[in-house]
């Protein structure tokens, strides 16, 4: 695993590849638990909470009594409406922690409320989920630290300019879905049900990146993790995992050089899809 620093300010290092956590059904404590364990022995230290069920919670309140807290980053996405500070200190009291990392936030007038923990350090860092308009709103936002957004293979000319803006305002970028699931559906809709293409994700036949898969040794989801954690500004690609195997092999990413060859074909269908569009 490699680690960058949490934008300019903030002083610690965050692994490259960071966990999303969230309300899945029939999930328990326990296999919360196994996932966060095994995502730990593999390097990662960082980890969203996006959710509130009991399951989710139970297992990662285990997880973090079996560690220093100050070796992990924890960041937890608020709900948009109701009292901001009471819902904090709810869900810290919940996880037996004083305080959060970095308190992500879906809407802009949640900023201001989120200053005032921060000043009593319930949470250290805050940040912004946005996507086009919104985002670059958040970019230009003042004591907001991280943008929280898409990026991939696929994003366009504007999605990079600004990941380079939030860069030159030492903003820290988590990255999420590095494999978008337009790849899989680019055939049309999919027959594989929702859960199974998490776990098992591939690029559609009729995508012009379907040469992603033809690499041994890779996947078409390994590669799109390689190729986010090229762009500078990003700080950390945020995947979703619900295997210990996946995570594992998702892990392992950073250290990996691509095969030779694949970055030129990428580019190539990027600029080749930008012409069309």
């Amino acid at each position: 695993m490699r680690y960058r620093p949490f934008g300019a300010t903030y002083g610690m290092a965050v692994s490259t590849v960071s966990l999303l956590l969230n309300d899945r059904p029939l999930a328990s404590a326990r296999h919360w638990f196994d996932i966060l364990t095994a995502a730990m022995s593999a390097g990662i230290n960082t980890f969203e909470l996006d959710g509130n069920g009991d399951a989710v919670v139970d297992g990662l309140r285990q997880a973090l009594s079996t560690v220093e807290r100050r070796l992990v980053f924890i960041a937890w996405k608020a709900p948009a409406h109701g009292d901001l500070e009471q819902a904090v200190e709810a869900m810290l009291h919940r996880l037996g922690t004083e305080y959060f990392d970095l308190l992500i936030l879906s809407e802009g007038v949640q900023v201001a409320p989120a200053r005032l923990l921060k000043q009593v350090r319930m949470v250290r860092q805050i940040g912004l989920a946005a996507v086009d308009d919104l985002a670059d709103q958040a970019v230009a936002s003042e004591g907001v630290d991280c943008l929280v957004t898409p990026y991939s293979l696929m994003s366009g000319w504007r999605d990079r300019h600004r990941l380079k803006l939030a860069s030159q305002r030492n903003l820290a970028v988590i990255a999420h879905d590095a494999f978008p699931q337009s790849l899989s559906d680019a055939g049309g809709p999919s027959l594989i049900p929702k859960g199974w293409f998490r776990k098992k994700p591939k690029v559609s036949n009729n995508s012009a990146y379907h040469f992603l898969e033809g690499n041994p040794g890779w996947t078409g989801e390994e590669i799109c993790v390689a190729f986010a954690l090229f762009e500078p500004a990003v700080t950390t690609v945020r995947i979703e995992a619900d295997s210990v195997e996946r995570i594992k092999r998702l892990a392992a990413v950073p250290e990996r050089e691509l095969p030779t060859g694949v970055t030129a074909q990428i580019e190539m269908a990027r600029f080749s899809g930008e012409q069309r569009s």
